[in-house]
């Protein structure tokens, strides 16, 4: 009750500060067309990409990248919850 009033609270604000902004224009139709157009070249071709990257392998290395990427923040993120449990007595 008291965190779906703060909530509440909280839209309330979001939706008077959007309220004061004024009204985006429209971007020209020109502008739309071009990245339109350039948003299909892209997509209609991925077929391409497919004879220098199988797809089957492309699945499988982003994941992994990201995790090995981040996997310092990732290691921080599972100790600092670990250390939340006071049975297991981990302090740093």
């Amino acid at each position: 009750m008291i965190i779906e009033g703060i909530l509440n609270i909280v839209t309330g604000l979001l939706y008077f500060v959007l309220d004061l902004l004024p009204n985006i224009p429209d971007l020209p139709q020109e502008l739309t067309g071009a990245i339109t157009t350039v948003l299909d070249l892209i997509f209609n071709n991925v077929g391409l990409l497919d004879l220098f990257l199988p797809l089957n392998i492309v699945k499988i290395i982003i994941p992994l990248w990201l995790v090995v990427d981040n996997f310092d923040k990732i290691y921080s993120i599972a100790f600092w919850i670990i250390k939340k449990i006071p049975m297991l007595g981990i302090e740093k």
